[in-house]
């Protein structure tokens, strides 16, 4: 099995996080309800991915 690149997957975690925040941000502009499901999705994202760097790592 293939492992990735930690830093690859760092990089891919903190933009995962930073595109919940951004969705979470909308949410709250919007006053849509929508954004708020998608952004916890991303930020969820973003954690198993900054995990699985440090396990590597």
């Amino acid at each position: 099995m293939k492992t990735q690149d930690p830093k690859q997957l760092r990089g891919a975690g903190i933009a995962f996080l930073g595109a919940g925040v951004a969705f979470f941000v909308g949410a709250l502009a919007a006053d849509q309800a929508a954004f708020t499901g998608v952004g916890a999705a991303f930020i969820a994202l973003g954690v198993v991915f900054l995990g699985k760097s440090r396990q590597d790592g």
